[in-house]
């Protein structure tokens, strides 16, 4: 099994890793890392620890820095893509700018997560092309951010098998799991929408619906994601909704506070949320470095990818056996949710296994968020033709269709800044 790694200088590399090694319809193994010349000593110091993570356990793996993509893919069963254009050093410009706007600055919401697509869906158009070419059989599982709006660009511009991938769903169903003391196996949610726009409309334990009772038992009370807080408020907020959002939620419906808490973070010396991480991946690499160290850290938790290598060794098995498997991923809509276009890259549940991932039909959504999941969509939709066609005014238009920009002028100023802050990503016209 050859699967190749594209950003492999990330510090979450060592999760996935580990996700590989623990399962053996993988092996024997053959895993090529690849970077850019700026994260190859990442790569490089990534792919001796998994080294001697795969002696330690005994099992066939290799483990190569590729010298180039095309090497990297060629001949690959899956291809995971985790890549982050201009690094973290570009993140933190991302969540500082929009600020002095009174815009929030995240990752991959508003006006933060609107920069990172129009920067990352060439170089992801890029990678697919080079499938086309390498290993046009494969599968693509995009973790790349903003999952979503990078797998509706790939579905929709080249003609690779892509899937894209969030490691909240997840997190959102062990919640449930150990709000119901019971093991992961026995609980189902339902999500309908975005990537990191989702909601859980339904739970069941043993086939049996249960969501309505905990929620009237007022069960949802803890902090689900460690790098998003849980606001004040949010508890009620389910009450009312009768269903449960996934965290990222907080930014749209928790708007003000989410934005006091960046800025109240940022004036205290804590800085963004990318400075941090930062920090915490400079400490991750000193260990990784430690030529004595053979698993991943428990340090790396910190980084906030819990179960990022159990979905992805999940879906990529899934598509492997026969039977397969039920998960929340981001596909094409099909007809799944009728509020949405055919065309458009949803986050649902899906039935995947060998012949492919077949969305499962969720119904149309309840009106207390139709509104929101069509509003967001139409932004993420414009965003990937702006970044294709690399186009002002559609770039603008995508951030009007976004709630948390609030109006043209702020439009205009982050596609202005953006094209100041990198012109070597963004060239519009």
């Amino acid at each position: 099994m050859k699967i190749a790694i594209i950003g492999a200088g990330s510090s979450y590399t060592p999760e996935i890793v580990d996700g590989l090694l623990d399962r053996p319809v993988f092996m024997p193994l053959d895993v090529a890392l690849y970077d850019l010349p700026e994260g190859r000593e990442r790569a490089q110091i990534i792919c001796a620890l998994a080294g001697r993570m795969a002696a330690k356990r005994g099992v066939e793996a290799r483990f190569r820095v590729a010298a180039s993509l095309e090497e990297a893919i060629t001949g690959c069963s899956f291809v995971v893509s985790q890549f982050r254009v201009g690094l973290l050093q570009a993140r933190i410009q991302d969540e500082k700018m929009p600020l002095p706007m009174g815009l929030l600055g995240q990752e991959t919401t508003g006006a933060g997560g609107f920069c990172k697509a129009m920067r990352t869906i060439p170089a992801a158009l890029h990678l697919a092309h080079a499938m086309e070419a390498c290993c046009p059989n494969a599968w693509l599982i995009n973790f790349t951010n903003p999952s979503g709006i990078v797998t509706e660009a790939i579905q929709r511009y080249s003609s690779i098998r892509c899937v894209g991938l969030c490691n909240v769903p997840y997190n959102m169903r062990v919640d449930a799991a150990k709000i119901l003391n019971v093991p992961i196996e026995r609980v189902r949610l339902k999500m309908v929408g975005l990537n990191h726009l989702s909601f859980v409309t339904e739970i069941w334990q043993d086939g049996v619906p249960v969501l309505q009772r905990l929620i009237d038992e007022g069960r949802f009370t803890t902090q689900l994601v460690k790098n998003i807080p849980k606001v004040e408020g949010v508890s009620e907020l389910i009450r009312t909704l009768r269903m449960v959002p996934s965290p990222y939620l907080q930014y749209f419906y928790f708007e003000n506070d989410m934005y006091r808490k960046e800025v109240a973070e940022v004036e205290q010396g804590k800085g963004t949320r990318g400075e941090q991480i930062l920090r915490v991946q400079d400490e991750l690499f000193g260990l990784y470095r430690d030529e004595k160290l053979c698993d991943k850290p428990r340090e790396l938790e910190m980084r906030g990818g819990a179960y990022y290598s159990t979905v992805a060794t999940m879906l990529m098995a899934a598509l492997l056996d026969e039977q397969g498997m039920e998960m929340t991923v981001c596909c094409r809509n099909g007809g799944a949710m009728p509020d949405l276009p055919p065309e458009a890259v949803v986050e649902v549940n899906a039935l995947v296994n060998r012949s492919g991932v077949h969305p499962l039909a969720a119904g149309r959504m309840p009106d207390s968020i139709r509104g929101l999941v069509q509003h967001v969509k139409a932004y993420e939709s414009l965003t990937v033709e702006a970044a294709v066609e690399q186009s002002y005014s559609k770039a603008v238009l995508a951030l009007l269709e976004n709630p948390l920009i609030h109006g043209y002028r702020n439009a205009v100023s982050v596609v202005d800044q953006l094209q100041s802050a990198f012109p070597q990503y963004v060239a519009l016209h």
